[in-house]
């Protein structure tokens, strides 16, 4: 890389920062954030959802823990960075969850993804996101997430999740997309801000977790933003995959199910039906 290249990125690096929400996510922490910090932004902001305080990790000046004392859950623990630590001088907000790990060189594709003239409506970006996992610390071959979509009936699912990697998908050219995994979000600050002044918060805090995701996209994309998935910014991604709902947590499958219909209830109201069934059919059916 040419010395003006390396200046270029340093100053790019510097507009951007990134928000971690932890829940004992300690070990991901310390396994992940020193391979990537670098492409991480200028700094990082990391948000204990926990009672008790983050132990056991060695962090650069330029990594803030701040404590939220309990589980606040992850919309609002991300909305607590937001409101204690914003930086002015941020041109990227970075959303990343503590088991997603960036490939080296991560934060220089972005910046050349970012600074296309063709990307100047893109309020979101983010990349392919591929199973990772953590016991064997090397990549499951399989498919996380392509983006999310939503079916016919008004069921949202993550593209190809489960499916083995293929060359030629995750090579596909980028595409706009209904959502954005929270997992990995690249936001700009000016939607961020626009959010904000609108609904007085980023991430929705009533859905306390899942779907929040998919409700922020929404509401960005109905302030005209568009959301990009691009190839060259593929990602690893711990959180597995496993077609047997039997083995998530019956409180997550839950308040899952119940995020949905309050989901639908703001902006989908044709998937109704179907997210009714859904929750009565965990709440009677799966206990």
């Amino acid at each position: 890389m040419s010395a003006m290249c390396n200046e270029i990125l340093k100053d790019f690096r510097k507009s951007c920062f990134s928000i971690i929400v932890s829940y004992q996510s300690e070990r991901l922490i310390s396994l992940f954030l020193p391979r990537h910090r670098f492409d991480l932004g200028d700094r990082v902001f990391i948000v204990n959802s926990h009672p008790n305080p983050l132990y056991e990790i060695a962090l650069d000046d330029d990594v803030t823990v701040i404590e939220a004392k309990r589980n606040v859950g992850f919309a609002a623990a991300n909305n607590i960075a937001l409101e204690q630590y914003y930086l002015r001088s941020a041109k990227f907000v970075f959303f990343i969850n503590p088991d997603v790990l960036l490939p080296e060189g991560w934060l220089e594709r972005l910046h050349k993804v970012v600074m296309d003239p063709k990307n100047a409506d893109i309020g979101v970006f983010t990349g392919p996101l591929l199973g990772y996992s953590f016991e064997t610390d090397r990549p499951t071959g399989l498919i996380d997430s392509l983006g999310i979509f939503q079916t016919i009936i008004g069921k949202w699912y993550d593209k190809s999740q489960g499916m083995l990697v293929d060359n030629s998908k995750i090579s596909m050219t980028a595409e706009y997309i209904p959502a954005a995994c929270g997992a990995l979000m690249v936001v700009r600050r000016e939607v961020v801000e626009q959010i904000i002044q609108k609904d007085n918060q980023f991430f929705d805090e009533s859905f306390f977790m899942y779907k929040e995701d998919i409700d922020v996209s929404i509401r960005i994309r109905k302030m005209g933003w568009k959301i990009l998935i691009h190839p060259s910014l593929k990602a690893y991604h711990c959180r597995g995959w496993n077609s047997d709902r039997s083995t998530a947590p019956y409180w997550s499958r839950l308040i899952s199910a119940r995020n949905e219909i309050m989901l639908h209830l703001r902006h989908r109201w044709f998937a109704l039906p179907y997210s009714i069934i859904k929750y009565c059919y965990v709440r009677l059916i799966e206990k």
